[in-house]
């Protein structure tokens, strides 16, 4: 009886120091990937911090440049700064402007119909037919174009 004692207990001293190395390994794998993590943690933050620094550059740069121009304007006599031309606005100035922009629409409107429809260009033909009712995949096989390129046009449009 005490020889099957012994090795029942032998045999759970092996299954106990089996499971023990199956833990180590696990754990280190977790270790592993954990140490992983944090190098691409690591290089994201880096990355980002480049691109930030690149935009902060940029902004610096386009920001000289600003000053540098309204110096000239501000040299200049017969230019006003953008704040004082803003503030100058009135209701009837707008008014004004968007007849303006009307009669520029019109004018181009006049001058696309007395051309041929091929010679248009492609945004003035999907904005044509989209108005006359055709779907967006019947204009496409009318200018030989792919559905989704005049989808997106439509899209922009709006």
């Amino acid at each position: 009886m005490l020889i099957i004692f012994t090795i029942v207990n032998f045999a759970l001293i092996l299954l106990v120091i089996f499971f023990i190395i199956l833990l180590f390994i696990k754990l280190s794998r977790v270790q592993q990937l954990e140490q992983e993590y944090r190098t691409l943690i690591q290089e994201a933050e880096d990355t980002i911090t480049s691109y930030v620094l690149e935009l902060k550059e940029e902004n610096n740069s386009f920001l000289q440049k600003l000053s540098n121009s309204n110096h000239d304007i501000s040299h200049s006599d017969k230019q006003e700064s953008f704040d004082a031309r803003e503030d100058a606005l009135t209701e009837a100035d707008l008014k004004e402007l968007l007849m303006q922009e009307n009669v520029r629409e019109d004018h181009k409107e006049t001058l696309i119909a007395e051309k041929p429809f091929e010679e248009w260009n492609f945004k003035d033909q999907v904005k044509h037919l989209s108005e006359n009712g055709l779907t967006s995949s019947e204009i496409a096989k009318k200018l030989n174009k792919g559905k989704t390129e005049i989808e997106l046009l439509l899209k922009f449009r709006q």
